[in-house]
């Protein structure tokens, strides 16, 4: 046997507006599991080190080389 709905679901309004706000917190909460699932970089502190005195150096350069044959 079901359990009687609430009160409020009654109205077919609500039932509509109920399964909208349903469905978005499911979006949000599968977002929020796709940028946040754990994949965090843990630099140690040798690393932080040497990026902050030499912020302007690249260790994956995205310009080419001038030798390179990628340069035009």
């Amino acid at each position: 046997m079901k359990p009687p709905m609430p009160t409020f679901l009654h109205h077919p309004l609500a039932k509509e507006i109920s399964l909208a706000i349903a469905i978005k917190l499911l979006v949000i909460a599968a977002i929020f599991y796709a940028f946040f699932d754990g994949h965090a970089l843990h630099p140690d502190a040798d690393a932080v080190a040497e990026r902050l005195a030499n912020p302007n150096q690249s260790a994956h350069s995205s310009q080419p080389s001038p030798g390179s044959p990628h340069a035009d």
